[in-house]
């Protein structure tokens, strides 16, 4: 398993978030502190919907779908979205809003074929027996013990929420060239994905340009990571802008900073170029 974790605090508000990768399991836990979030302010990934279930485990604050069909469900409760309800939310979409004073959350991205139930927002929370409500706590505590998520994926088996064969594919020991090029890699996740180009990863590692990209180009294919970390790295930054710009008291100038953009102006260009409202838009939905 490869983990990257990162930790911002604006004001007295504050989200810390570790990324898990697996061959056929990407996971994210996530803890937030007065910060609400809301996917119709979520940037889209590169590419239509595929066609995987994302569990979405919600073990503090609670989830209010945005069509009224339902009031706010709270935690704990486990869902199981469509990508297009969670890692592409497009203009159709069924979308939803969480906060509270603490969330946290864990998100599990499998193909459809491990998904042993029903996929949607509009299908509702399933339930879970204890045990697994159990081991998804102890992910959220200690979001790097591959052995909590092998436990954690055991205990969804057992409640018939996915299939048992997942368990089977986790990797207890990384190849050393997975470990090298994310060693490298890791630190943009806790940056936000400030830019670093090939030329100057080779060098970082002493390795010839062509290996690297060979390296990289294998480790995306293993790990599914879309369209590449270029990608994956700005998404996260626009998801990360979004959320901060619910901390009170903290200006979109601030939030820019936080996220690593040079100004305002730069954070709204690029909002604006991922088809999303303006950041001044989005700050007053959050704070209502």
């Amino acid at each position: 398993m490869l983990v990257a974790a990162s930790e911002t605090r604006l004001g007295g508000a504050g989200v810390r978030s570790t990324v898990l990768l697996e061959r056929a399991v990407r996971g994210h836990v996530i803890v937030r502190d007065r910060l609400a979030f809301d996917t119709r302010f979520s940037a889209a990934a590169a590419g239509k919907p595929e066609a995987v279930g994302h569990v979405f485990l919600l073990l503090a604050g609670r989830l209010t779908p945005a069509d009224g069909a339902r009031g706010a469900v709270t935690a704990p409760a486990v869902f199981v979205l469509a990508d297009d309800e969670f890692e592409r939310v497009g203009p159709k979409s069924r979308t939803f809003r969480t906060d509270g004073d603490r969330v946290v959350a864990i998100q599990l991205r499998l193909d459809r074929r491990y998904v042993r139930t029903a996929i949607g927002l509009g299908e509702g929370p399933r339930a879970l027996p204890t045990a697994a409500w159990d081991a998804a706590s102890a992910l959220a505590a200690t979001p790097s013990d591959a052995g909590a998520l092998a436990r954690l994926l055991d205990a969804l088996a057992g409640a018939e929420a996915v299939s048992r064969e997942l368990v089977s594919t986790l990797c207890a020991v990384e190849p050393e060239r997975y470990l090298r090029l994310w060693g490298a890699l890791q630190p943009l996740y806790a940056t936000y994905g400030a830019t670093l180009s090939l030329k100057q990863l080779a060098a970082s590692l002493d390795m010839s340009l062509r290996q690297v990209g060979r390296d990289a180009k294998e480790l995306v294919g293993t790990f599914g990571v879309g369209d590449g970390f270029r990608d994956a790295l700005l998404v996260l930054r626009l998801r990360a802008a979004a959320l901060l710009l619910a901390a009170e008291g903290a200006s979109i100038g601030d939030v820019a900073a936080a996220v690593g953009y040079g100004s305002a102006i730069a954070m709204a260009r690029a909002f604006r170029d991922a088809k999303l409202p303006a950041p001044s838009v989005i700050q007053a939905a959050l704070r209502e």
